[in-house]
């Protein structure tokens, strides 16, 4: 049986609407949990582009990847052959527009979902749809020591957050560290009002576990936990403001970190569309 097969079987897959992001395992170069030969090359995100259905640009475009391009854990060393089908897409859902991106298909300058992108960003009417939410599976920001100098996670601050600033994108939702993070808005590494809400909400599954970088929080991270299961609500009540809420699950009792059990993260946000005209750039601090 293969692992996705296991979803099939959970009700509430067959009752709640899902909207997936392409993460590093559903590229899926394993053979009974183990890589296959690194000579070889293989087809991936066989069972993801199969078992799923998203609301397609384009039919995909895979072409078989080279196993030396992966760790022996099966982690992307580069961008993959990857493109279209369940790769990225997007769709409107009331007064939001999502984009979900693919972390592992190239976003560089002239790259196929580049252009896209840029295409999907300029044709939102924020009139209709005043919500701009992005989900892709690497984080641009995080306060964790695992995965940060990895090119997904780097070269998407260089290329995409500039996009996102440009376009007031209010929310970047993420994966890929196996814990939970949400920033205050935040621009070029710094607390700036105009700038989106970074959210890694890596902690639905598996084990929660990912040590700190820093014992102390950097100054644009508000809520940070390497302990405790969960999983968010993001509720839009209209035009102006949003409210994001962490629902805890409960904690490993075996853990690797002592669980933190008084961990609350409920807040407003106000749709940075409306809020005060800021200069989103590097210099910021200097109109402060």
């Amino acid at each position: 049986m293969h692992r996705m097969d296991l979803m099939s079987k959970r009700d509430f897959f067959s009752a709640i609407p899902t909207q997936i992001a392409l993460g590093n395992h559903d590229l899926d170069t394993y053979k009974h949990g183990w890589i296959y030969d690194i000579n070889e090359s293989v087809e991936i995100a066989l069972a993801y582009e199969h078992r799923f259905q998203m609301p397609q640009i384009h039919p995909p475009i895979r072409e078989p990847a080279s196993l030396k391009g992966f760790t022996t854990s099966g982690q992307p060393i580069d961008f993959v052959p990857y493109e279209y089908g369940n790769a990225y897409y997007s769709f409107t859902f009331g007064p939001s527009k999502h984009i979900v991106l693919s972390s592992f298909s190239s976003f560089r300058e002239g790259s196929l979902q580049h252009e896209w992108l840029l295409s999907e960003l300029k044709s939102v009417d924020r009139s209709v749809t005043p919500w701009l939410i992005v989900m892709i599976h690497c984080p641009l920001y995080t306060t964790f020591k695992t995965h940060r100098h990895e090119i997904f996670i780097t070269e998407a601050q260089a290329i995409l957050e500039p996009l996102f600033l440009e376009h007031t994108v209010n929310f970047v939702i993420a994966g890929h560290v196996h814990a939970y993070m949400r920033t205050h808005p935040m621009a070029f590494s710094r607390r700036n009002p105009r700038g989106p809400v970074h959210i890694i909400q890596g902690n639905g599954g598996k084990a929660v576990c990912e040590p700190y970088y820093n014992e102390t929080a950097e100054e644009w991270v508000a809520v940070r936990d390497q302990s405790q299961y969960g999983y968010g609500k993001l509720e839009l009540f209209n035009c102006t403001h949003a409210m994001w809420k962490l629902i805890k699950t409960g904690h490993d009792e075996g853990g690797e970190f002592e669980p933190n059990l008084n961990l609350l993260d409920e807040i407003w946000v106000r749709n940075q569309l409306y809020v005060e005209d800021m200069s989103v750039n590097k210099d910021w601090e200097d109109n402060l």
